[in-house]
């Protein structure tokens, strides 16, 4: 029900949250979170754009995370690169229906629905929590960054 962008995106934010100890560029963040770094990079624009993200060009430069992940919720980072709508009247426009959806268009909405609710309740902090033993998205990381409570991967 989410798109790829989306995905991408969710792995940056959370790959940016578990490692925050200084910007990250898109190529260390691609590379970790196994994103092509083109595609990548207009995502993270994108979520620049959207202001969950800071960059900064130049040597050091690179991404961080413009709000805490305590505050910043999986919803926000979906509808900041690829907004699910609700269905409030019949897409079809029958008049029909008035107020009323159909039933496929009320279950497409309840689902919807309840995406809604699960990723507003889902802050960024719970996906790199690690006191279940796991690490967010891999073990794998770059050059540079450690990662909260992962291991080092074996080249």
């Amino acid at each position: 029900m989410i798109s790829q962008t989306t995905e991408y995106a969710l792995r940056a934010v959370v790959w940016l949250a578990a490692n925050p100890e200084k910007p990250l560029t898109a190529q260390q963040i691609a590379e970790a979170t196994r994103v092509p770094a083109g595609y990548l990079a207009k995502v993270l624009q994108g979520l620049s754009r959207a202001g969950l993200l800071h960059s900064q060009r130049g040597l050091g430069g690179g991404f961080t995370l413009a709000r805490s992940p305590n505050s910043l919720t999986m919803w926000e980072v979906v509808q900041a690169v690829d907004p699910l709508k609700r269905i409030h009247e019949c897409p079809l426009g029958f008049e029909a229906h008035g107020a009323d959806l159909c039933p496929l268009h009320r279950q497409l909405d309840d689902a919807i629905a309840g995406i809604e609710k699960a990723f507003t309740n889902c802050k960024i902090s719970k996906l790199i929590d690690t006191s279940d033993g796991s690490s967010p998205l891999c073990a794998y990381h770059p050059k540079g960054t450690t990662g909260r409570g992962a291991k080092r991967a074996k080249r």
